[in-house]
């Protein structure tokens, strides 16, 4: 007795959950992408602000960090930066060294936390075994 199998079947059904997954990831680091340009938190004023960081605020923030850091700084030295008070009224606030690197390191932290959290969720969809399975790994993460 011979057995017949269709094996194109097979890796047309493999091939389709691939891509399925593919397809998830793709959605994912969309939605990891969208939280991380969506601000975050941090009290290097004293009271929480928000801080944008979408990609152009993000280049804002390094280099007013990178500034903070450069020897002989005045003793008064301070930069705007544009931020939101708990009203929500966004205004290029004055910070010291020490406040805006705070906020260049809170900026970090909040950053590589998502892009973790992304590569796990990554990887949970390509060990899914089917499409329900992959269908039940949603983007969870806490607002800034």
């Amino acid at each position: 007795m011979q057995i017949n199998i269709d094996t194109s079947k097979l890796v047309t059904a493999a091939a389709q959950l691939q891509a399925h997954k593919d397809a998830k990831a793709v959605a994912l680091s969309a939605e990891c992408r969208a939280a991380i340009t969506a601000g975050f938190e941090s009290d290097a004023l004293g009271d929480p602000h928000l801080y944008p960081s979408k990609e152009t605020d993000q280049i804002n923030l390094a280099g007013s960090v990178t500034d903070s850091l450069l020897p002989d700084l005045p003793a008064d030295w301070a930069t705007p930066f544009w931020c939101a008070d708990a009203a929500g009224e966004w205004a290029m606030r004055p910070h010291t060294a020490e406040q805006i690197q705070q906020v260049g390191r809170e900026a970090k932290v909040r950053i590589l936390a998502l892009m973790q959290h992304n590569a796990a969720l990554a990887e949970q969809v390509q060990l899914a075994p089917d499409k329900p399975s992959v269908e039940q790994i949603v983007w969870e993460y806490p607002a800034a």
